[in-house]
C-alpha cells in the first residue's frame, strides 16, 4: 500500500571513512556538542505525527558520521550508510532495507524517516536527505526535507 509517506531509507555509517573526502571540510571539523535529538511519534489524541526536539543526549557532534552513528544506535535494525554530500543534500543508502520496508508497518518507516531527516538536517548546510534503497511495501527511495513531515 502506497501512501503519502512513501519515502526512502536510511544509512549505515561505514567505519572505514573512505567517503570522508566527500564531506565538506566544515562538516568534518564541526565538533559542536549536540545536547539534543529529534524524536518522531504519533499524537494519541490527534493521530498526527509530531517531531519534537528532546533535550536529551544526541550525537556527540554535528558531522554526518556522528549523526548517522547516533541514528543507528537508536535504530539498530536499519543500517545506514553514508554516500556523499553534494550542495545542501546528504546522500545515504540502506543496503538491506527489508526490516524498514516490510516489517515496520506503514507508520514505522514514516516515523523513522522523520527522525532521520530532522537529525541529519541539523548538520550545518544540510537541508535535504536523499535515501536510496530497494523499494518495499511500506517505503520507497526519496529525497526528503523537514517540510515533507509538516501537517502529517
Amino acid at each position: 500500500m502506497k501512501n503519502y509517506f512513501i519515502i526512502g531509507g536510511l544509512i549505515f555509517l561505514t567505519a572505514c571513512g573512505s567517503n570522508k573526502k566527500d564531506e565538506p571540510e566544515a562538516a568534518e571539523t564541526d565538533t559542536v556538542d549536540a545536547a539534543f535529538n529529534w524524536e518522531a511519534s504519533l499524537n494519541d489524541r490527534t493521530g498526527q505525527m509530531e517531531v519534537i526536539k528532546k533535550e536529551e543526549a544526541g550525537p556527540d557532534s554535528l558531522t554526518a558520521s556522528a549523526v548517522i552513528a547516533f541514528l543507528y544506535k537508536k535504530n539498530p535494525n536499519v543500517l545506514l550508510q553514508f554516500v556523499k554530500i553534494s550542495g545542501d543534500t546528504l546522500y545515504v543508502s540502506i543496503p538491506d532495507a527489508h526490516y524498514l520496508t516490510q516489517q515496520m508497518g506503514s507508520t514505522g518507516p514514516q516515523l523513522y524517516f522523520a527522525e532521520a531527516v530532522y537529525n541529519l538536517t541539523e548538520i550545518p548546510g544540510i537541508r535535504y536527505v536523499n535515501f536510496d534503497f530497494e523499494e518495499g511495501d511500506h517505503a520507497s527511495p526519496a529525497v526528503l526535507g523537514r517540510d515533507d513531515f509538516k501537517n502529517r
